[in-house]
């Protein structure tokens, strides 16, 4: 048989198409977390401009607070000499740097706000050095003096309000701006994410219907060419395809057709067989028939008995050979079994009377435990398929032994019949296999009661039931099992 796995050039397993399968969410996803992540930074880059804008607006206003609490500080410091003042004037100094120094680094990267940035120190500068000279001098009667002095005047043009202009006009701008922008990201995420929704399931409907008709479907055309075959009903074609599974399924069919040509051999075998053997063992047995009623003359005392022992043997294999056209019509499913009513207690009955010298030489006693046991199937059959067992039981069946027959029905509506023998009890491997055809034949065993032993349970399975043999520790049985059935009109 010819294997298509073995080349292995230009296959897709089921592995690398998983993998494939697998790549294509995997791609999206990875997109959908990159385009996630630059909107969630863009979002994230509003907000912190926003706040930077915000630090600016906070850093200049503090710069002009402080510029415009310290010159009143000093002012009152001159006028009322009292250190407080003059306390609160250094601390009001040391915000305003700080603030200076705040507004320098975030304005770092913008050169106009930075210059911006510069001419609001200077003009700080300027009336830090006003507030130094309202400090050092002698002090006034009036407030209003102050703002006479002609140096003062000088201070007044630089206003820190015009030199942070610049950064004031810009960040305004800018907090008016980022709200909207920052929104508009937002939008752009919700419409994302709802996207990104759709899409995974598109693409989890998209991927199992893939797998439905890709591997799914392919397995289900495989099993059910596998039921086919079993039931010997013809194949679906072969899948097309590289994978393991259409693999399987070429196998599948080269197997079923291998199967079958050696079904169709062993047919022609078994013709061979009943025409080759059987037509010249009947020419056999009816000369030794002639041989053995003195029509050729008469024979010796020592003859005689050899006459007899070779028609036992040409009876012997005759009935092999008819057994086993019956087993294999039984298998194939083509022997038409009879449909008659009947009891099988009175078939076992008849077939202990066939057996009933042997019963009587070995000194078995017989006790059947049944009543009445009907059903419907074929009386030849079941005859044979019950002298068999008996026949198997009594061989078994040491001298002086017994034998127990108990037939009953079962809550399934099985008839239930067991043939327990004082044999030798078998192994648990020997009772599940003790009616294959297959097995070797066991020392001491009868050489050809293989054969109708498997007979015997082609004809309980053709009537819808079972035999088996049943072993525990210290016993073994037979159990056969038929279905009962009503009258064939029911």
């Amino acid at each position: 048989m010819t294997y298509r796995g073995d080349n292995k050039s230009g296959r897709q397993s089921i592995l690398q198409k998983g993998l494939l399968i697998i790549s294509i969410p995997l791609v999206f996803e990875l997109f959908f977390v990159a385009v996630l992540i630059h909107l969630l930074d863009e979002s994230g880059q509003h907000i912190a401009r926003e706040i930077a804008s915000q630090d600016k607006i906070v850093a200049v206003e503090t710069m002009v607070k402080e510029i415009s609490d310290s010159m009143t500080s000093a002012i009152l410091f001159n006028i009322t000499r009292r250190n407080e003042m003059k306390e609160r004037n250094e601390k009001s100094r040391a915000k305003l740097l700080r603030a200076y120094s705040k507004l320098v680094k975030l304005c770092a990267k913008d050169p106009a706000e930075l210059e911006s940035a510069s001419r609001l120190r200077n003009a700080a500068d300027e009336w830090m050095r006003q507030q130094d000279r309202a400090l050092n001098s002698a002090p006034q009667a009036r407030v209003s003096s102050f703002f006479n002095l002609a140096s003062l005047t000088s201070a007044n043009q630089q206003r820190p309000e015009t030199a942070a202009s610049v950064i004031l006009e810009k960040e305004q701008k800018v907090l008016t701006i980022q709200p909207k922008l920052r929104q508009q990201t937002l939008v752009q995420l919700q419409i994302f994410f709802l996207f990104g929704f759709i899409a995974n399931i598109a693409i989890t409907v998209f991927l199992a219907t893939f797998v439905m008709r890709g591997i799914t479907a392919r397995m289900e055309n495989v099993l059910n060419n596998t039921f086919k075959f079993g039931a010997r009903l013809p194949l679906d074609p072969p899948l097309r395809g590289t994978d393991e599974i259409a693999d399987l399924d070429h196998a599948l069919h080269e197997t079923a057709n291998e199967i079958l040509e050696f079904e169709k051999f062993k047919q022609q075998l078994v013709a061979v067989v009943s025409h080759e053997l059987r037509t010249p063992l009947t020419s056999v047995q009816g000369t030794l028939t002639l041989l053995e009623a003195g029509a050729m003359g008469q024979f010796s005392e020592r003859a005689t008995p050899e006459i007899a022992k070779a028609q036992q043997s040409v009876d012997h294999l005759i009935k092999l050979i008819n057994n086993l056209l019956l087993l294999e019509r039984l298998e194939a499913g083509s022997q038409i079994l009879k449909q008659a009513e009947l009891d099988i207690g009175h078939i076992i009955v008849d077939a202990l009377d066939v057996h009933e010298q042997f019963i009587e030489e070995k000194q078995i006693s017989v006790d059947c435990q049944f009543e009445e046991l009907p059903l419907v199937g074929d009386w030849d059959k079941l005859k044979e398929t019950t002298e068999i067992l008996i026949e198997t039981c009594l061989l078994r069946i040491p001298a002086g032994g017994s034998l127990t027959i108990t037939g009953t029905i079962d809550s399934a509506g099985f008839l239930d019949i067991r043939f327990l023998d004082n044999g030798p009890p078998l192994s648990p491997v020997q009772a599940a296999n003790y009616f294959d055809r297959t097995r070797e034949t066991e020392e001491n065993e009868v050489k050809g009661r293989i054969l109708f032993l498997a007979l015997a349970a082609a004809i309980a399975q053709a009537h819808g039931g079972s035999l088996t043999a049943v072993s525990d520790s210290q016993t073994s049985y037979f159990t056969l099992k038929l279905p009962q059935r009503g009258k064939q009109n029911d």
